[in-house]
């Protein structure tokens, strides 16, 4: 369960810093089967030489207390991997390999020795050692759906990635101690005191007002000091929506600003046939504001996947334009499904580095 729940905490981490492009993904799956098959080749030997249950315990333990620590060094560390290879013209697929190298290759590896070591110590009988093994391995990967599962529908959404990371490492700690000493057994309340230890941001940056991990993003609304807002998802490289607290202020320099002619593309267009717009990637409202202000109350279908989005939106980013109805749900899905007709539709669904294909014709 632990070593699933670690790779999906991972590739939550890494999408603070590096986005969750295939490229993200293939390090990260690629080199936690590095790890694991390191691991399985060291316990395999290492069970066969030390079988004992002290010394899985203290593998365990240390694995734990591998994982536990991450939540305290992971921003160093990504921030490091990320701005100082920066410096050299490292691509960001290079730059989460090392980030990747640098903060699962203990933690995971140790993870693999378990394994082998559980197999050998529970195989009592060699007539009986297809349906230990078959039993452990089904156990195995019971464990691993609860571990996928468990961290994206409910742990990392409530408690954050990293208070995610130590629920996993506290617990798998404070299960080793209960094996490795009768004595230590009361230690087992104590370690539970880790789960309440503060942890900041989980990418610290300036003026910083907000923040929160969803199902889908890594949410972060900052402030300048005049006091407009810009909401930042995941690893940061782009402005998602921004708020003036001027009302009066329509452009925004940025490239929101062209959807505002795209009306006029069509055929002896005027103002007054501008009759219904869509968005696909809606985030906080930015193009809804716009062309609200522009062209008034015209009807806006706003479509967005993550609710958590919507709700910074409407509390950071003032939006809540009459007009404007939103719909939580998959760009593609709504736009196979809805029956409205538009005159433009604002597709503004960008993920670092490339658009979604599916959000493309061709």
């Amino acid at each position: 369960m632990t070593s699933l729940a670690l790779e999906m905490c991972a590739s939550r981490l890494l999408a603070a810093y590096f986005g969750t492009s295939l490229f993200i993904w293939a390090n990260l799956i690629g080199l936690i089967l590095v790890y694991l098959t390191i691991g399985y080749f060291i316990g395999g030997r290492l069970a066969d030489r030390y079988p004992s249950d002290q010394v899985l315990c203290t593998i365990t333990a240390m694995a734990a207390l591998s994982i536990s620590i991450l939540p305290f060094i992971s921003q160093v560390i990504l921030t490091w991997s990320i701005t100082g290879l920066a410096q050299v013209s490292v691509s960001i697929f290079f730059s989460s390999l090392l980030g990747t190298i640098l903060l699962f290759a203990v933690p995971v590896t140790l993870l693999g020795l378990v394994s082998p070591f559980a197999i050998r110590l529970a195989t009592k009988e060699l007539g009986r050692s297809g349906k230990t093994s078959g039993s452990l391995y089904a156990i195995s990967t019971l464990g691993s759906i609860l571990g996928a599962f468990l961290p994206v529908l409910w742990l990392i959404p409530t408690f954050g990635v990293r208070r995610t990371l130590l629920i996993f490492g506290v617990l798998l700690f404070a299960a080793s101690l209960w094996g490795l000493r009768p004595r230590w057994r009361p230690a087992f309340s104590l370690v539970l005191i880790a789960l309440v230890l503060p942890l900041g941001p989980l990418k610290d940056i300036p003026g910083l007002i907000y923040e929160q991990e969803s199902l889908y993003n890594y949410i972060q609304v900052t402030q300048l000091h005049d006091g407009t807002r810009e909401l930042i998802l995941n690893e940061g490289q782009a402005i998602h929506s921004i708020y003036y607290p001027n009302p009066n202020t329509t452009l925004t320099g940025w490239y929101w600003d062209y959807f505002l002619a795209a009306p006029y593309f069509n055929p002896g267009f005027t103002p007054q046939n501008l009759h219904r717009v869509g968005i696909i990637g809606l985030a906080a409202g930015t193009i809804a504001h716009q062309f609200t202000q522009v062209y008034g109350p015209v009807p806006i279908d706003g479509v967005e996947i993550d609710p958590a989005i919507v709700d910074v939106g409407r509390k950071y980013f003032a939006m809540n334009e009459p007009n404007l109805h939103v719909h939580v749900q998959d760009g593609r899905t709504y736009l196979e499904t809805t029956q409205a007709q538009y005159d433009v539709i604002a597709i503004d669904a960008f993920q670092q580095p490339y658009i979604p294909f599916q959000l493309t014709t061709r």
